[in-house]
């Protein structure tokens, strides 16, 4: 592993969004290790989010009931504030949380944010307001602004039919609109998704492709015949696995259909690990199947995921086909650094196309197509040599691309760099 020498000048950075650790999959956890990342290389990191609820849709209870509260993780200040989470998640239901949490944010901003002297501000989006006061403060105050993209949540909104409201719609473009036109870079996690901002006139000066990592010294190529296998009473059985959000943009239906389709082969067998939005509903729908080659696992703990992708022989990532361009599922540094072979549910022209090409470590099969994901598993199911060979390749497409230090470093030179740039801006200004 490289190591990097400390910053000369250590900066004062503001994080603000709405998932942070410790969530262990999805924004939260990639926000939470930038977070602790910075903070060990010392930086003074400041958080302003929620109390965590993601992926189960419910707060932790360790942080309940909500409240504003203070506390120090990982080195850094992280500042929470109480929001309303729906029970059924809706689009209606998640405005309404992005409303009440930007709302309850307003304490700590008017009664200590705003009187600290940043040299830098980091704004996740989703949800878009995150950068709202930010971009306020990157323009009457001339602090540099980065926004940084986990999901193009309106384009996803709006192609999805997932707000159907125009006057919204126009309000939101409006607003992501002035977010982007404050920033001094917009970090994204892949290169279509870069192309989509840069198509809202973003400069592509100011684009920067910064992938979600993986851990590669957590998770590594382990035995297949683990202590996770083990519990479930698994032995020789091929399993297929589903891990992480249990959310509606994956349209997570195709994983029932194909387990209906190859469930006449008893040597498969396929796990859906996760919480989410609409596991319930797909838990009947399972159930009002028969499948009984398939079974549920609750979200895993940091010490026995990598148990868990281990224990798998083929992977999924799925898609919906509108939904394309629209994210990047974090899950595949994870699979890819686990040495195992998957199969994604894209086009060739997507980004998750071109990883399938580029690392030679899965099968592409077109979205929303039961018949030919459940096609791809049996193909895969019956060739350990195929799975062998794609899974060496998988870990080495991780080890050129997705190492969680250079990820990180790369994030600390552009905070850093932008920081020095906006300080000799303002000498500049006051001695003109």
């Amino acid at each position: 592993m490289r190591t990097f020498s400390k910053p000369s000048s250590p900066k004062r950075i503001l994080i603000h969004g709405i998932n942070y650790a410790p969530e262990l999959v999805g924004i939260g956890k990639y926000t939470g290790e930038l977070g602790a990342y910075l903070a060990s290389r010392g930086h003074r990191v400041t958080v302003l989010t929620a109390p965590p609820y993601y992926p189960q849709w419910r707060i932790h209870d360790y942080y309940r009931p909500q409240r504003w509260q203070r506390e120090a993780l990982d080195g850094v200040e992280v500042l929470r504030a109480p929001h309303y989470v729906p029970a059924r998640v809706t689009s209606r239901g998640r405005l309404l949380q992005e409303v009440t949490f930007w709302t309850s944010c307003l304490f700590w901003w008017l009664s200590y944010l705003l009187r600290q002297p940043w040299d830098a501000l980091v704004a996740v989006c989703p949800p878009l307001h995150s950068g709202l006061i930010p971009g306020i403060l990157a323009q009457r105050r001339g602090i540099p602004l980065v926004i940084q993209v986990q999901d193009l949540q309106l384009d996803a909104a709006r192609e999805l039919g997932m707000l159907r409201q125009p006057g919204l719609l126009a309000l939101l473009t409006r607003l992501e609109s002035f977010v982007f036109g404050q920033a001094q870079a917009v970090v994204t996690i892949s290169q279509t998704m870069a192309a989509r901002i840069r198509d809202k006139g973003i400069k592509p000066e100011c684009l920067h492709v910064l992938p979600n990592w993986a851990d590669l010294d957590a998770i590594r190529p382990g035995r297949r015949q683990n202590q996770f296998r083990k519990e479930l009473g698994l032995k020789s059985e091929v399993v297929v696995l589903y891990s992480g959000n249990l959310g509606e943009k994956q349209g997570l239906e195709i994983i029932l259909e194909a387990a209906a389709l190859t469930r006449g082969d008893p040597g498969i067998k396929y796990l859906i690990a996760g919480e989410g939005a609409v596991k319930t509903r797909l838990a009947a729908q399972a159930e009002k199947l028969g499948l009984e080659n398939l079974a549920w696992l609750p979200l895993q703990s940091i010490e026995r995921f990598g148990l868990l992708l281990a224990a798998a022989d083929i992977h999924l990532v799925v898609q919906r086909q509108k939904a394309a361009d629209l994210l990047m599922p974090s899950k595949l540094a994870n699979i890819l650094a686990a040495g195992r072979p998957f199969v994604v549910t894209a086009l060739p022209d997507t980004e998750l196309g071109q990883i399938i090409s580029d690392s030679g470590a899965g099968i592409l099969v077109p979205p929303e197509n039961p018949a030919a994901l459940a096609q791809a598993v049996l193909a895969l199911a019956a060739d350990p040599t195929a799975r062998r060979r794609m899974g060496a390749r998988a870990r080495r497409y991780a080890e050129s691309f997705l190492g969680r230090e250079e990820i990180l470093a790369c994030w600390e030179n552009l905070l850093s760099g932008l920081s020095e740039a906006g300080r000799f801006a303002k000498k500049t200004n006051r001695r003109d």
